[in-house]
């Protein structure tokens, strides 16, 4: 990171003046790197976990930190999380006794049916898909003391912004290549009726089904982003005729075909596009490669797993190359 873009994302931060009101979420499970960091600051933190930890989940658990505006291990948090999804930022003058109580109710949520999920709203990937799907009450819970969010956008190129207004949500995208000056927008005024993590019997919050496809299409989008690199990395010949649309398809086929014969991982899909790259979009059906459909078509009541299959697969495909 540049000083010049790490003196841009303090410019938004600390757009009100140098006050002790901006934190973070770090998250531990993302790399050693972290507790590393925490052990060698000198800037108030505090676990968001309870009660004992053995020694792997005190290194991956979620920490609050306190960032100090100017300071050295502010920056060093700044340089090391901005782009890597390590954290979540926000602006709060609020204790950090009354956000570490605030932030833990969130950790556990429930889906509609009743099952405990693990929350990691504290990566920016989650937090960012998360926010816009709120409804007024989801957003006066999730806010509570905190007056805005910031997350690193998918580029690492662009904050974005969230805070409330009127208890609706506004999300802004500040340029981090940008120079001019800007004011913070007005906020609401009635955030000191919300939560201020004290004195209110607590609900776990429940995660919508609408929300939970949020999430999954997110997560379908980043994949399809990634094999969208992979592909023009790895197998240059087959896609350099193809643009950038072209290539989403034949990877949106490839994870249809797979998942009609069980194969899900993330894994096992690449592989499995790598496998429709090489012999063709419709590998499985065609009759020039009997093997694939042998293999493909084992009755799901054999127990075959998809990783398995997917290696089948792949050594078949290989006896195939080799006899050709």
């Amino acid at each position: 990171m540049t000083d010049q873009l790490l003196a841009r994302i303090e410019e938004i931060l600390w757009s009100d003046g140098p006050r002790q009101d901006v934190w973070i979420v770090v998250d531990g499970a993302r790399t050693i790197d972290v507790f590393r960091m925490l052990i060698e600051c000198h800037l108030e933190y505090t676990c968001l976990y309870s009660g004992p930890l053995s020694p792997d989940l005190e290194i991956a658990a979620p920490y609050l930190v306190q960032l100090d505006y100017g300071y050295r291990d502010t920056r060093r948090f700044i340089r090391r999380a901005w782009g890597e999804s390590l954290g979540v930022f926000f602006k709060s003058d609020t204790s950090l006794k009354k956000l570490k109580r605030h932030l833990k109710e969130f950790l556990v949520v429930r889906d509609e049916k009743g099952r405990r999920l693990m929350f990691r709203y504290y990566d920016p990937r989650v937090l960012r898909v998360y926010l816009p799907t709120c409804v007024a009450a989801e957003l006066r819970t999730v806010f509570g003391p905190i007056e805005c969010f910031w997350v690193e956008d998918e580029s690492g190129e662009n904050v974005q912004e969230f805070h409330l207004y009127r208890f609706n949500l506004v999300q802004s995208t500040l340029s981090l290549a940008s120079t001019t000056p800007r004011s913070r927008p007005p906020f609401d005024g009635a955030r000191s009726q919300m939560s201020d993590g004290e004195g209110r019997p607590f609900r776990t919050l429940t995660v919508r089904n609408e929300q939970l496809v949020a999430f999954s299409r997110a997560e379908a989008r980043k994949f399809e982003d990634w094999m969208l690199c992979h592909l023009r990395q790895f197998f240059a010949p087959q896609c350099q005729f193809l643009d950038e649309q072209e290539i989403r398809q034949r990877v949106g086929h490839g994870i249809s075909r797979a998942a009609s014969y069980g194969i899900t991982g993330q894994r096992d899909v690449c592989k499995y596009i790598q496998l429709m790259t090489v012999f063709g979009l419709d590998f499985d059906t065609d009759q020039r490669f009997p093997w694939a459909s042998e293999v493909l078509r084992v009755p799901d009541r054999s127990g075959t797993k998809s990783e398995a299959k997917i290696l089948a697969l792949q050594q078949a495909a290989l006896g195939h190359l080799r006899g050709a």
